[in-house]
């Protein structure tokens, strides 16, 4: 590629990627947010405007003078992305368009993800069966961003905990099976980035979005960007040690978070104080099965009023809200959002986590923190391995812009 044809990818590329990060915008905008000229954005976006991806329209206001000002923006017809985020028991789909509209979303059964190659088979057969229900065109698919758990290197595209295929970038597997381009992500930043660009965290500059389902993990937004560490691990809350040689957690270590706080956590408390003779809703609810017990029956029961499910999430959110205290310290976060399955308990999980982190914390770096429940729910991470995928149709970085713009 020229040194020519590399600029003007670059421009083209940073107007592209504006749009789909901010929206409709005036060439004002898109001039201050791309750094570009006003003349040199106005004549990008009328090369573009009669070819695929953006589309413009004059603003109409009664009351200004002269010509009315351009706003430029994509093309939702134009192609759409899938985002798939697999989770130890359940998995879901979006579809999105380029104009950020879901077109379609579904949750299914996840298959055993210790099965590698079947996970893979069934993730082709998901993208070729969402893409043929909707009466999409496969030529449109541009991209596919799959969240999956345990330790993943996501900028490489590397399972290390499931999908591993002996140190193959599962994203390449993914490539060459489904012919598109694939993202890979953990399923905790998944979500971050999904409350970053359409939920609870949209418009923060720092925020800890907190995962908590099967297990339990964090996302972490610095200065408006996904935070990863020095190779993607950022992020492992639930392997904080919390009780001194505690439980034994599935990482071989004792004691870690996650073995009282996450999701499975919550199941295993439930079931061993029905064991000891504990009455609930909750033993008619599974006809006596006590191995039938789950985190989703202590959070439905919880939200129907039983007394022994909410005390079981109220102990939860205790270990929770003191591990988030000393997060609160190093970071200095603006908003704590709570997803995963178990934010399905709403207040019954929240209220113990907001007021031991606050109590746990320092008054200055707490008294400022919003602590919410995700809006987007199970939509979440799916939303956000989606937009990670739409943003790799648009990224200059391998361009080194900086050595041509």
């Amino acid at each position: 590629m020229s040194k020519v044809s590399t600029k003007n990818r670059i421009r083209r590329n940073r107007i592209l990627r504006a749009l789909l990060e901010h929206g409709e915008l005036s060439l004002t905008d898109l001039a201050r947010i791309t750094g570009m000229g006003i003349p040199m954005v106005s004549g990008i976006v009328a090369s573009e405007k009669n070819g695929r991806f953006i589309r413009t329209r004059e603003e109409k206001t009664a009351d200004r003078a002269g010509r009315p000002p351009i706003l430029a923006r994509l093309n939702g017809t134009s192609g759409f992305v899938i985002g798939i985020d697999i989770g130890h028991l359940n998995a879901n789909l979006v579809v999105l368009n380029l104009a950020q509209e879901v077109v379609a979303f579904v949750t299914h059964p996840s298959p055993p993800l210790r099965e590698e190659r079947r996970v893979v088979e069934w993730i082709r057969a998901e993208v070729n069966g969402i893409v043929a229900e909707n009466s999409l065109r496969m030529d449109r698919l541009l991209g596919v961003g799959v969240s999956i758990p345990g330790i993943v290197r996501g900028r490489e595209g590397i399972g290390e905990t499931y999908l591993h295929f002996g140190g193959t970038p599962v994203r390449e597997i993914l490539h060459d099976m489904l012919d598109k381009p694939v993202h890979v992500e953990h399923d905790a930043k998944a979500m971050a980035l999904g409350e970053l660009w359409f939920g609870a965290a949209r418009r923060k500059t720092n925020a800890l979005c907190l995962n908590i389902g099967w297990g339990l993990g964090l996302g972490i937004i610095l200065d408006g960007r996904l935070f990863y560490g020095r190779d993607g691990y950022a992020g492992e809350f639930g392997h904080i040690e919390t009780i001194p040689d505690g439980q034994l957690c599935y990482c071989g270590r004792k004691g870690c978070l996650e073995t009282v706080a996450s999701g499975q956590a919550i199941g295993a408390a439930a079931r061993e104080r029905v064991r000891n003779g504990a009455t609930s809703k909750i033993t008619a609810r599974t006809n006596g099965r006590v191995e039938a017990i789950d985190a989703q029956m202590v959070v439905e029961l919880a939200n129907s009023g039983d007394q022994f499910c909410i005390e079981i999430l109220d102990q939860a959110g205790r270990y929770l809200g003191e591990g988030l205290a000393s997060l609160i310290t190093l970071f200095n976060p603006e908003v704590i959002v709570l997803g995963g399955r178990v934010s399905g308990a709403g207040n019954f999980i929240l209220n113990p986590v907001r007021t031991t982190a606050v109590q746990h914390s320092l008054v200055q770096l707490s008294r400022g923190v919003e602590f919410l429940i995700s809006p987007l729910g199970a939509k979440a991470g799916s939303l956000g391995v989606a937009m990670l995928a739409a943003r790799d149709l648009f990224e200059v970085e391998h361009l080194n812009p900086s050595a041509f713009v």
